[in-house]
């Protein structure tokens, strides 16, 4: 079995097509609903290869989670990418000064998809 990503997105039905496209690859998922959420399973599980978030979310947005994993020597190394709607140009270019891995615009093409997820793994383990 691949590796476990983390799909975070305040959307169940989103969050859902998410993780049933990855396991359809053979990659292990586990869900969140929010950033605060999403913190939790990533620090209290040691498997989580790789965290793949919404940027525009309730009580702790994608970049708020993406600062907190960064600030966190345990969870630092594991790639975040963000799978989203969201294309400001600032936002973006903070993400990236903020350690983010990779930026894909829903909605996408799954071979850029795939390809930015196996690019994150392969470097970020």
């Amino acid at each position: 079995m691949k590796h476990t990503i983390l799909v975070v997105d305040d959307f169940a039905s989103i969050r859902d097509f998410v993780c049933e496209t990855l396991q359809r690859k053979g990659y292990q998922t586990v869900g969140a609903a929010n950033g605060n959420e999403a913190y939790k399973v990533l620090t209290e599980t040691e498997d989580v290869k790789l965290v793949l978030t919404d940027y525009n979310m309730p009580d702790c947005t994608g970049f708020e989670l993406l600062k907190k994993i960064k600030d966190n020597p345990t969870v630092s190394k594991v790639p975040v990418i963000f799978l989203t709607t969201e294309s400001n140009p600032d936002k973006m270019r903070s993400a990236k000064e903020a350690g983010l891995t990779a930026w894909i615009k829903k909605p996408y093409r799954s071979e850029t998809f795939f390809a930015q997820i196996e690019n994150a793994l392969s470097n970020g383990l």
